[in-house]
């Protein structure tokens, strides 16, 4: 933990923000196939938090985004690395198209803790 000029708590993490395009018809099985995710991903040595949001309908699509937050960025590559090796051969799941940010960030607390 470090502080700031002011003297607040900050905190150095690694977020990691993932916006999926989902065809109309295959949410149920997005949003249980990401409650089953989730479940593991509480687990996750080095997580911070997470959430995970539906957003708005676009065209033939729905609209989803996660953000997570870790640690350390190579918790976050441990965790990946897992997940993507735990999944069952030739499952995908729902039709979705998705698109991974990344981003180092420190997080200022002015109620420290």
């Amino acid at each position: 933990m470090k502080y700031s000029a002011t003297g607040k708590k900050e905190r150095a993490m690694f977020m990691a923000s993932n916006q999926f395009k989902v065809v109309k018809g295959c949410e149920e099985t997005f949003e249980t196939a990401w409650r089953e995710t989730s479940v593991r991903l509480r687990e996750a040595a080095g997580l911070i938090g997470f959430q995970f949001h539906r957003g708005k309908e676009c065209g033939p699509h729905v609209l989803y985004f996660s953000v997570t937050m870790w640690e350390t960025e190579e918790r976050f590559i441990d965790w990946r690395r897992a997940e993507l090796y735990g999944l069952p051969s030739g499952d995908t799941g729902p039709r979705c198209a998705s698109r991974l940010e990344e981003f180092d960030a420190t997080v200022s607390r002015s109620n420290p803790q």
